[in-house]
């Protein structure tokens, strides 16, 4: 919890101290990722689960979709190849600013803190999201590699 606390605490200070002028804002789904699309043969895309959607700043959607590739993606190198193609044809559309690239880091671990309150709101006895395995070995141990490899807390 205390290291919960800590990554909160920076996400704060960041997002407080960012030139928001520099960040677009707008309708932002918070969960954009493969399984939540579809595309027809004539390359129509239809997205779906909208539960999270609302409006904020553009860049959390780039910075989930980054942050659930990291967390697939076990070679970094093959890693850091897909994300650079993915904001590569994400910037063909339209163009994210220098404050927005700066923030993917800390808008993607901001989405993860947010995940878990909404575990956390909707818990009941039965839920397994929960339990100490849970939440030290893979919640908090997902986010931590997150955060190392972007070198933004360190113990």
């Amino acid at each position: 919890m205390q290291y919960l606390k800590t990554v909160c605490d920076r996400i704060t200070q960041t997002f407080e101290s960012v030139d928001h002028s520099g960040i677009s804002e707008g309708i932002v789904h918070l969960d954009i990722w493969y399984d939540n699309m579809s595309i027809t043969e004539e390359s129509a895309i239809i997205i779906f689960d909208f539960d999270f959607c609302g409006n904020g700043s553009l860049i959390l959607d780039v910075a989930y979709f980054c942050k659930q590739l990291f967390h697939i993606e076990s070679d970094k190198t093959e890693y850091e190849s897909k994300k650079k193609q993915f904001l590569k044809g994400y910037q063909s559309i339209r163009l994210l600013t220098v404050e927005e690239l700066q923030l993917i880091p800390e808008a993607g671990a901001a989405i993860w803190i947010f995940y878990l309150g909404v575990q956390s709101q909707r818990f009941d006895w039965s839920n397994v999201f929960l339990t100490e395995n849970y939440l030290k070995l893979m919640y908090v141990a997902r986010l931590k590699s997150w955060l190392d490899y972007y070198t933004i807390i360190s113990e």
